[in-house]
């Protein structure tokens, strides 16, 4: 199933913070996303995700729209979205992270052949099965949230900074992971990643966000030495972005967020 993204806007409040963005992931392919901080990535996958609503364009599963869906019905309809920092439940251990991972699918008797697969693509989780999550390492928490996403049998997952705060051993594992994922179950993935060279080690093509939009595209070769991709990571036009800009972008998004878990 294909993900399809046409002409995104979206913003907290009064403050926009997506301008017209629009991408395709097709099936057996890694799409990465890819800018400075500030740019929008994590914002483009919380509207694709249903965590918040666009203020305009279109978002498409296959041949469905999700433009206007909440989060649990795409994801019942075959999106995991990977949040960034991971947030399991540290308190259950990582079989009832599982469990909750299938709550959608939870009637379709599959769950032991579900979690047998997500335990081969992690070795490490069957181990610490019966371990609470917060006692496990970082990147060992990172492996139970892409688990955990894999436990709804989706067809297009989408991932925040998988590779935040990780060794690079454990970044190497992880995109490995998303490797086989395209190559042995044709996902379509959406990798968001500050890790320039994490991204395009395993992408099969890649999209720079400035500001809210689309500075460019193209395969990872193509963008290796672009001028442009530099810019948005050592200075340049991104340098514009002054800091306290970017402040007031993640302050729009708590303010965001409290207000919709208080209603």
């Amino acid at each position: 199933m294909s993900l399809t993204v046409t002409d995104l806007t979206a913003a907290y409040d009064r403050l926009r913070v997506l301008h017209g963005v629009s991408l395709r992931v097709d099936p057996g392919e890694i799409v990465a996303v890819v800018g400075s901080n500030g740019a929008g990535k994590t914002t483009l996958l919380r509207c694709v995700s249903g965590l918040l609503p666009p203020t305009g364009g279109k978002v498409l599963l296959g041949d469905q729209d999700i433009t206007r869906l909440g989060a649990e019905k795409i994801s019942g309809m075959g999106l995991a979205h990977v949040p960034e920092n991971r947030l399991v439940f540290p308190s259950l251990t990582v079989e009832d992270n599982l469990q909750l991972g299938g709550w959608n699918r939870k009637k379709d008797g599959r769950y032991k052949e579900r979690r047998d697969q997500a335990l081969e693509l992690f070795p490490r989780l069957a181990e610490r099965i019966n371990l609470q999550a917060g006692a496990m390492s970082g990147g060992e928490q990172q492996m139970l949230a892409i688990a955990r996403a894999l436990m709804a049998d989706p067809s297009v997952i989408v991932l925040d900074e998988p590779s935040l705060g990780l060794a690079p051993r454990v970044v190497g594992e992880i995109i490995s992971v998303l490797g086989t994922l395209r190559d042995e179950r044709s996902l379509a993935v959406l990798l968001i990643e500050q890790n320039l060279r994490a991204a395009f080690s395993v992408a099969d093509r890649a999209v720079v966000m400035e500001r809210g939009g689309i500075l460019t595209e193209g395969t990872p070769a193509e963008l290796t030495d672009d001028p442009r991709v530099q810019a948005a990571y050592l200075g340049g036009s991104a340098s514009t972005m002054a800091e306290d800009s970017v402040d007031r972008v993640a302050h729009a998004v708590d303010a965001y967020d409290e207000k919709r878990t208080s209603r």
